[in-house]
This record gives structure tokens, sequence and C-alpha cells, in this order.
């Protein structure tokens, strides 16, 4: 028998990892297969019951059929057994544009955290929105930070993340992001409950009082404050683009954002930036399409065809 052992905090990706594993189990007791001598034809009679029975998209029984090749590679590389999966192919749609929050609506839903009931809510949130969007942190990173990892000046500090695969990134920070945090940490410290002193962010109400905030709690804040400003569409994921793209617009380079981002691959950082208002101003100009047209351009100011000698007719 094999035992998946779910350890780790809910939705993080090693999570979804293991309870890809078990429906996987759970297929194969179901139709008699070994699992650890399943064929290519197996898996993708699983890709078909999870479509049928479980009605998953394409993108999430891709990311199953991720975890059973990292499953199965594990498996080979310690001697217990054949990489099943070693020449299954996984199949995704194609790659969305990345999305982030306007200004204006930025603006609004930080104005809607004064609605909160309690001062102690208004504080926290304000902070947690102002702290994604001045970091670029994930929202395991957020609601893993501790007050030991951070160091705070009067005007500037420094966060200290700990991402993905266990890898160390420093983030610095500035203005009123150093603020939010050293006026939350000082009403965080005055709670009258007991709370965890590791954790910066602690749920305020609630079973959960004085606990570090979960994935899905802090999700629930920014749904809260989207819907209240009546933001359609949004996420915690959306902070870092905008985090991204505001530092590639005021010049910063891409490996520096990579870094800053916390990210593997160079190409995902593209994506991000593919949004920015820099790279929405790259654009062929209309005067060179009414050169190749051999037309005039009657957008262009009467001022400057009279200085070019080309007054409007």
């Amino acid at each position: 028998y094999l035992v998946v052992v779910l350890g780790y905090p809910e939705d993080t990706t090693a999570a979804q990892y293991a309870r890809s594993m078990g429906r996987l189990m759970i297929w194969s007791t179901e139709f008699r297969r070994d699992y650890a001598a399943l064929t290519l034809s197996d898996f993708d009679a699983w890709q078909k019951w999870l479509f049928i029975t479980h009605r998953n998209a394409t993108d999430w029984r891709a990311n199953q059929l991720a975890a059973a090749r990292q499953f199965y590679q594990w498996r080979h590389t310690r001697g217990i057994g054949p990489n099943c999966a070693a020449n299954t192919r996984i199949s995704r749609r194609g790659s969305r544009m990345a999305r982030k929050y306007t200004d204006e609506q930025l603006r609004a839903m930080l104005s809607h955290t004064a609605n909160r009931l309690s001062p102690e809510m208004r504080v926290r949130d304000r902070t947690m929105l102002l702290a994604l969007l001045a970091t670029g942190a994930r929202r395991e990173e957020i609601s893993k930070m501790s007050p030991h990892e951070m160091d705070l000046g009067a005007q500037t500090g420094v966060i200290r993340f700990h991402g993905k695969g266990a890898k160390e990134r420093e983030v610095p920070i500035e203005g009123p992001v150093v603020q939010a945090l050293s006026e939350w940490m000082g009403v965080r410290d005055g709670l009258p409950f007991p709370f965890d002193p590791d954790a910066v962010f602690v749920g305020l109400i609630g079973p959960h009082r004085g606990n570090r905030m979960g994935l899905r709690t802090i999700e629930n804040v920014i749904a809260h404050h989207a819907q209240g400003c009546k933001v359609r569409s949004y996420g915690v994921h959306r902070f870092r683009v905008n985090f991204a793209t505001a530092l590639y617009d005021a010049g910063a380079g891409l490996e520096e954002i990579r870094v800053l981002l916390g990210h593997e691959s160079i190409e995902t950082t593209r994506r991000y930036i593919a949004v920015s208002d820099r790279a929405r101003k790259t654009r062929l100009s209309s005067a060179h399409q009414h050169r190749i047209l051999g037309t005039k351009n009657q957008g262009q100011p009467r001022w400057m065809s009279a200085a070019l000698g080309r007054a409007a007719e």
C-alpha cells in the first residue's frame, strides 16, 4: 500500500501534488491497476477519468500529470521502481497574458480597507495590500512572513522571503509600506489576546484568531476589498505583476526583476513585463505607416505641419 501524507499548508504546491497522487491511487485501486507498473495507456485512461468523472479542465489535468511524473522520477532515482511516467507528455492550453490591477483599482482597494469594522483590521488589511504591492511576494510568502525576517528603518527596510524550492531572497522596501508595517507591528503587539509571535499577519476574528493567516484567508481579504470596489477580476498574484511592471517602467532590468520575484526562469518574468506601460508604448508610428501608404498624417497638429513646411490644406 502507498500512503500519501498531507503535512503541508493548504493550497501549496506540495499539498496539491499529494492530492493528485491520491487521485491516481484511487483510480488505480478502482480499475485494478498496479500503480508501480502503469503504462502510457494507463495514464491516458487516468486523464480521461479525471475529465469525465471530476470534470477537470486541461490545465488542472496537466498539473496532476506533472505531479505523477515527479513522483515516479523520485521512485526511479532512489531505485524503488521504474519511471512509469517517463514518456508521458503534458498538454496545456496556450499561455495567457499576465494581468495586473490599474492604479485606480489599487487606490480604491486600499481606500476600502478603511471600511473594516475594527481599527486593527483596517491597519492589518491596508498593510497587507501595501506589502503585496511593494514586494511582489507570493501569498505563501506573505503568510509565512516573520518579524525576524524584517529589518525596518525609518524610511527603508529589507524583507527576507523563503520562496519556492526553499530559495531565500531579500526585497528592499521604502516609503509608505515601511511605515505601515511598523504601525501594524505595534498594533499586533498590543492585541488583547494571544497570538503567534512568529507571524506578521494574524487572524483577528473567529476560531483562528491569533493564528498565522492561511492562504485562503489572505485570498478572502483580497476578495473582500476587490468586490467592495466592484473589481470583477482579482487575486493575490496580480500584485506580483504590478510589482514587476512598475519596476520595469522605472528602468529596472529583467534580471534584477527576476531575482526580486524569485523566478527560476527569466521567461516567466518576460510574461509579466509584457503588460507594462513601457512595453505597450513600443509600437509602430502612424507616420511610418503613412509614409508606406503614401498618404498624409491627418492626425498631426497644425503647428507641427507648419514647422515641417507642410501646412495643412
